[in-house]
């Protein structure tokens, strides 16, 4: 009887700009489509490049094939969660996080500029570079992700240091060098852009729940404590550098 009744569904990209791109059943290679390329090129960490389809059912048919589903929850696969951890970068350190974040990077050509000699459009370049420090440093760590429509926690491990953080390699210049500004050389980094941690937010758990404790060093002693709710308890330097650290609270070290 459902063959009478034309298309069952229609699948199209999630994510995408309007208008919606639908894939068409007539097409022998349907994902062969600049919108999938362009998504191919945006999708985030957690596994390999990736699209997200969404499947668009004709209400009526729907129903008369799976029965009146108001409300459904569809679980990924476990070949999805394994692809995710597979390719999820294992650790990294804080310091190669500050590079990531002031690399120079290339605008797209959407973003290109014109050059008032030449008027000829550009890709012009971008660069972030710290120019003031402040005595408390709280740096956040990107520990959630969005991919199309869906989000995911990432649990790399981030090594960030307890002493001696130096954040002098990714200051800028306070003057012009050579036409822009020139991130500072590390040997001439000052005093002041040392920092020591005294205290981590941590989470545990996933994208829609979890559960928050700290460790705090405690400035009489100079032991490092662990605070869950109303648990407290003495833990080792080597312990504080997990997978669930997420907030990090630095003070810039006394001259």
């Amino acid at each position: 009887p459902l063959q009478s009744t034309g298309a069952l569904f229609r699948i199209r990209l999630a994510g995408a700009l309007a208008p919606c791109p639908y894939l068409s059943p007539q097409d022998p290679h349907p994902l062969c489509h600049p919108a999938v390329d362009r998504a191919l090129q945006l999708s985030g960490a957690g596994g390999p490049p990736h699209v997200e389809l969404m499947v668009e059912w004709d209400l009526s048919t729907k129903e008369r094939l799976f029965g009146d589903i108001q409300e459904e929850e569809v679980r990924d696969a476990e070949s999805v969660r394994l692809q995710q951890e597979a390719h999820q970068e294992q650790s990294c350190t804080l310091d190669e996080c500050f590079q990531l974040y002031t690399k120079e990077e290339q605008l797209a050509p959407d973003d290109a500029w014109q050059c008032p000699h030449c008027k000829v459009p550009q890709q012009g370049t971008v660069k972030l570079s710290l120019w003031t420090l402040p005595d408390i440093l709280i740096i956040h760590l990107k520990r959630f992700g969005q991919a199309a429509a869906r989000g995911h926690k990432l649990s790399t491990l981030v090594r960030f240091p307890l002493r001696g953080l130096d954040l002098g390699p990714h200051m800028a210049q306070r003057g012009p060098a050579g036409g822009r500004w020139a991130p500072q050389h590390p040997q001439s980094c000052p005093h002041d852009a040392l920092y020591d941690l005294y205290a981590i937010c941590n989470h545990h758990g996933g994208l829609h729940g979890g559960h928050y404790t700290a460790s705090c060093r405690n400035a009489l002693d100079g032991h490092w404590y662990s605070y869950d709710d109303s648990h407290v308890r003495r833990v080792q330097e080597s312990e504080l550098s997990t997978r669930s650290a997420y907030i990090l609270f630095y003070q810039r070290r006394c001259a």
